[in-house]
């Protein structure tokens, strides 16, 4: 493919921030992109790069190639196309179902299944996409990755040397090189306009899939994570909060006694399980401490350190869910409007963490939230949409506050 038509350049910010919210690794790093922009969005074609923890060791760094495809007048639901070829690509889809990360089975399209793997917890949405000129147009393409999130798709290769897809071996330098070179890079471009292009490119298409169902993707896709069972299912049913519960919490005389469950779980739930692990940690670590001071060993003041800061990291998540319990409780409801989402360096369990601003109409300073990528993404939703919103505002530190609505399925826009 002729490259001719692309500049060098930065990536424009809507599109950055959604090429953004397809990683979660909060090290990643953009290098300089090949853009072209035209009347329904920009082709970026660009290699990344970010640190990867790994399961045991010092971790690596991995490299990619990526296309991003990023058409703001498209709504998509979230889906993956992924090559079934490969003994991961075998063992990932034995995992999926233990999960009950559901599918989409075309039972008329043979071919297809046996090629590709369509993993989405948005079948019927999913399902008006997939015409007749999108099932051609991706069987005409070999062993592409495809990322579908609201606004475009994220390709990339799999299957030959040095792709996003294989994994190749460590260097001295602790770098998975996955980057296309040579003709390799416009080849993976070509194949994703085509693959992707009869999805993407018809926003109308994109409109009556979201049509075809009742709410929004969210809602839709929650139904059939709780339909399809599995640790998954399980484990979203616990965290749906409704509008039903906002308006609760909106209109409670303060202090509110009665918090919906799922409201208090997404507040300050997480912190149980830490601070009881921190507390015995710091626990057994001063005992031991102590005792091995009193044998007459300097060695005991190690453990009494280990036990110390342990101590102060249970006190940090503690002030933590006292600060979130606060606010749920006692926090006044604030109208206001949704104004930016910045993606930080920072993340929480692998999810990175973003600061969205929200102006008050009381007149009072505006709010920063830290939230993480799912809220970040609704938030930008609302921003495109010109939605309303409200904020709980602590009453003793009006700079403080949490925006709750971030977390509601109702709220959520395509």
């Amino acid at each position: 493919m002729d490259l001719s038509g692309f500049e060098k350049r930065e990536i424009p910010d809507q599109a950055l921030a959604e090429l953004q919210h397809h990683f979660d690794e909060p090290s990643l790093r953009i290098g300089t992109a090949r853009v072209r922009e035209h009347e329904v969005g920009c082709d970026i074609l660009v290699n990344v790069e970010w640190w990867d923890s790994g399961n045991d060791g010092p971790g690596y760094k991995v490299r990619h190639t990526v296309v991003f495809l990023h058409r703001p007048q498209t709504t998509l639901p979230e889906f993956e196309i992924r090559p079934r070829a490969g003994m991961a690509e075998k063992i990932f889809g034995g995992i999926g179902s233990l999960l009950g990360i559901p599918k989409l089975e075309l039972e008329d399209e043979p071919e297809l299944s046996n090629r590709y793997a369509i993993m989405t917890a948005n079948p019927e949405s999913v399902r008006i996409l997939m015409s007749r000129s999108a099932i051609d147009s991706l069987m005409a393409v070999e062993d592409l990755y495809l990322r579908f999130t609201g606004r475009g798709v994220l390709a990339s290769r799999r299957n030959i040397e040095g792709s996003s897809g294989s994994h190749g071996s460590l260097n001295r330098q602790k770098v998975r090189d996955h980057r296309l070179e040579g003709k390799a890079p416009a080849q993976l471009l070509a194949d994703t306009l085509i693959a992707a292009g009869p999805i993407v490119d018809d926003p109308e298409l994109g409109r009556r899939a979201a049509d075809a169902v009742e709410g929004s993707y969210a809602q839709e896709a929650a139904r059939h994570y709780e339909e399809s069972g599995g640790i998954i299912g399980r484990e979203v049913s616990k965290y749906v909060i409704t509008g039903e519960m906002l308006s609760q919490i909106q209109k409670s005389t303060l202090p509110r006694q009665e918090i919906p469950g799922p409201v208090a779980r997404r507040a300050w739930g997480g912190t149980t399980f830490p601070l009881v692990l921190v507390l015995i940690l710091a626990g057994v670590m001063l005992c031991v401490g102590i005792g091995v001071l009193a044998g007459g060993s300097q060695e005991g003041l190690i453990f009494g350190g280990v036990g110390l800061v342990a101590s102060i990291v249970w006190i940090v998540i503690l002030r933590h869910r006292m600060v979130r319990k606060s606010l749920i409780t006692n926090g006044i409801a604030v109208k206001g409007s949704l104004t930016s989402v910045e993606r930080t360096n920072t993340s929480v369990n692998d999810d990175p963490i973003h600061a969205i601003t929200i102006a008050a109409s009381d007149g009072g300073e505006p709010l920063v939230v830290k939230m993480g990528s799912g809220p970040a993404k609704q938030a930008r939703r609302m921003m495109e949409a010109g939605k309303s919103t409200w904020i709980l505002r602590d009453p003793a530190k009006p700079s403080k506050g949490l925006w709750i609505e971030g977390w509601c399925l109702d709220s959520s826009v395509d």
